[in-house]
C-alpha cells in the first residue's frame, strides 16, 4: 500500500460522495464493535457472578491436614537391633485431623504473590440449643478480619457486627435466627462433638443469599471454636484466596508440593460449574468470530459495489498516470477510514449501553438493592475490539482493491 496525499484525498472524496454506502459500512462496523464489547463484558460479568456466588461462601483453596495411611509394624524397614512385634491387631480410634503448627506456615503463604488472603479456620459439627430446641450446625471459628476478606459476612449483616466479634459471641444466619426466633443479644448454648459446652451471645445475624452459608453455619472466634471442638491450639484448615480464581487448581497443586498439606481448590469441589464456564467461553467466542466474519463480508461487499460503480473513474485515474498500487491504496484507505469511523460510533454506543445496564438494580439478600449485571468495562477490551474492527476493515478492503488495481483503463474508456 502506498499512502500519499493523492490516495488520501481520493479516498475521502469517495466517502463524501458515496454517503449512503459509507453510512451503511460504518453502521456494519459499529454494530460489530458494539456486539464484541457488549457480549464479552456481559458474559464475563455473568461468569464472575456465577463464580462469586460459588466461591462467596468458601475459600478459593483449602489447605487441610495430609491424609495419613497406617503402616503395619512388619512393613517398617528392618535394621540392626530392630524390635520384633508380637501380638494381636488393635483398632485404635481415629484422631481428629488438625494442623498444630499452622502459625509457622502463615508467613510463607502470605509471601506468595498469587495469594491475597490467608485465614486459619477451626470448624466442626456441633449442636445449637435454645431452651428445649436443638439444631445441628457447622461451628466455624475464625479470625474475623482475615476471614471476612474471604467470605463477606460483615457487608451481608442484617444486624450486629462480625469484625468486632469477641470471645463469647456468635454470628448466625438469618434462616437459623428465623426458625429459632432468635434476636440480637439472645443467649444460646453450643455442644461440641466431644460434649464440650459453650454459652454464647448472638452478636450478629447475616444473610448472604448462599444456602450453604446461611442455613447451617455459625461463626465464633477462633479461640472459642478451638475450645468447643477440643482442638487445643490447633486448627482444622487454612482458607486461601488468590488473585485469579481460574488458576486455583494450578496454585493448589503448587502448594501441595511445597507444603505438607492437602490442597483442595474450589474447581475440584465444583467441576460442573467450571465446565459450564468453559462451554460459555467457547459459545461466546463462536458468536464473536461469526460477528467479525459477517462484518468483514459486509465491508467487502459494499466496497466491491463501490469499485464496480467507479470503473470509469478508476480508468481515467490510471490513464492520467495513477499506478495500480495507488489505486489499490485508495480502497484500502477507504476500508481503514470506514472501520475507524465505525469504531468511533460503536465503542461509545457500547459503553453507553453497558453504563445503562450497570444502573439496573433488583432486590437481593436482606431486601437490599443490588446490581443485576456485573459490569466491569475493560479498556483493553475496547482497544482490542477497535483493533479487530480496523484489521477486518483493511483486510476486507484488500480484495476489492486488488480488483480495482487490475482494471485496464483502455477497455473501460472504450466500453464507456
Amino acid at each position: 500500500m502506498k499512502l500519499s496525499f493523492f490516495t488520501l484525498s481520493v479516498a475521502l472524496r469517495h466517502l463524501r460522495y458515496g454517503v449512503g454506502q459509507s453510512l451503511l459500512t460504518i453502521g456494519v462496523v459499529a454494530i460489530s464493535v458494539l456486539l464484541i464489547v457488549y457480549l464479552r463484558t456481559t458474559i464475563g460479568g455473568t461468569q464472575r457472578s456465577i463464580v462469586g456466588n460459588v466461591t462467596g461462601s468458601i475459600p478459593h483453596i483449602v489447605l487441610e491436614p495430609a491424609e495419613r495411611t497406617p503402616v503395619g509394624a512388619w512393613r517398617l524397614p528392618a535394621g540392626p537391633g530392630a524390635p520384633l512385634y508380637v501380638g494381636e491387631t488393635v483398632n485404635l480410634p481415629r484422631g481428629i485431623d488438625s494442623i498444630d503448627d499452622w502459625r509457622q506456615w502463615l508467613p510463607a503463604l502470605e509471601a506468595d504473590p498469587e495469594i491475597t488472603v490467608v485465614s486459619p479456620v477451626a470448624t466442626g459439627n456441633a449442636f445449637l440449643f435454645r431452651g428445649a430446641r436443638r439444631e445441628s450446625v457447622r461451628a466455624t471459628g475464625v479470625l474475623a478480619e482475615r476471614h471476612d476478606r474471604i467470605v463477606s459476612v460483615e457487608e451481608n449483616l442484617l444486624e450486629g457486627n462480625f469484625l468486632q466479634m469477641v470471645t463469647g459471641d456468635v454470628v448466625i444466619g438469618t434462616r437459623l435466627a428465623r426458625d429459632f426466633g432468635i434476636r440480637m443479644r439472645d443467649k444460646l448454648r453450643l455442644i461440641g462433638p466431644g460434649g464440650q459446652a459453650l454459652s454464647v451471645t448472638v452478636a450478629g445475624i447475616y444473610e448472604t443469599g448462599s444456602g450453604q452459608l446461611d442455613d447451617g453455619q455459625v461463626f465464633l472466634t477462633l479461640r472459642d471454636a478451638q475450645s468447643l471442638l477440643e482442638l487445643g491450639s490447633a486448627i482444622s484448615s487454612i482458607g486461601v484466596r488468590i488473585r485469579d480464581f481460574y488458576q486455583a487448581e494450578v496454585t493448589a497443586r503448587a502448594l501441595a508440593v511445597s507444603m505438607p498439606f492437602r490442597a483442595r481448590s474450589w474447581i475440584e469441589d465444583n467441576p460442573n460449574v467450571f465446565r459450564t464456564l468453559g462451554a460459555q467461553d467457547q459459545t461466546i467466542n463462536m458468536v464473536l468470530i461469526s460477528t467479525i466474519v459477517a462484518a468483514g463480508f459486509g465491508i467487502a461487499s459494499i466496497l466491491i459495489m463501490s469499485v464496480t460503480g467507479k470503473y470509469r473513474e478508476i480508468g481515467i485515474l490510471k490513464a492520467m498516470g495513477a499506478t495500480p498500487v495507488e489505486i489499490q491504496s485508495i480502497f484500502v484507505v477507504e476500508g481503514f477510514l470506514l472501520a475507524l469511523l465505525g469504531c468511533a460510533v460503536g465503542i461509545p454506543a457500547g459503553i453507553g449501553m453497558l453504563e445503562m445496564l450497570s444502573n439496573v438494580r433488583a432486590p437481593g439478600p436482606g431486601g437490599r438493592l443490588t446490581p443485576v449485571f456485573n459490569i466491569q468495562i475493560d479498556p483493553w477490551l475496547l482497544a482490542g475490539a477497535a483493533g479487530v474492527a480496523i484489521t477486518v476493515g483493511v483486510v476486507a478492503a484488500f480484495f476489492p482493491a486488488r480488483r480495482a488495481g487490475g482494471i485496464d483503463p483502455m477497455q473501460v474508456i472504450r466500453g464507456s
